[in-house]
């Protein structure tokens, strides 16, 4: 279980490292550096740790664990779309500020980041797959087609 830790350790700080970086460059500085801090919370830690690290067995109570650690995460945190969710089966949110907006993109450009270096070009748009009130998921629309042009410019500019 100790291996467990210490890969979990690495990958909440290669992720903060990651978030952090896309965060600066839309000038979210504070969340940036405070994003996913409730990961090294009891609550959440040890049950990450053994359902993503741990190679041993794992039962039906840590299973419970994991789920109760991943709501209490969307909870703790605003810029997960689902904590703004207030009536999921009539797919009702409410709107969602700008600023955790931007950090939840930050938030998934990072997963193409290894160890802060540079973004891969954006692919990832989870826009229809969630649950957003009408203004934000335009808004949402917006930023993301921002990223893609960002990116490909990007692109473009290493190849000359």
């Amino acid at each position: 279980m100790l291996r467990a830790v210490w890969k979990n350790i690495l990958y909440i700080l290669e992720h903060k490292l990651n978030v952090l970086i896309e965060c600066w460059k839309e000038g979210l500085f504070l969340q940036g550096i405070v994003h996913d801090w409730s990961k090294f919370s009891p609550q959440e830690f040890m049950p990450y740790a053994k359902k993503f690290f741990y190679k041993g067995q794992k039962d039906s109570i840590d299973e419970l664990k994991w789920k109760y650690a991943w709501l209490h995460h969307q909870h703790k945190n605003k810029h997960h779309w689902e904590h703004w969710v207030v009536d999921p089966k009539n797919k009702q949110a409410l709107p969602m500020p700008r600023k955790y907006l931007l950090e939840m993109v930050c938030d998934w450009r990072s997963f193409s980041r290894k160890w802060g270096r540079r973004v891969k070009a954006s692919t990832m748009d989870l826009s229809g797959n969630i649950i957003l009130h009408p203004d934000t998921k335009k808004e949402l629309e917006d930023i993301l087609e921002k990223k893609k042009a960002e990116d490909a410019r990007w692109k473009n500019r290493d190849a000359i």
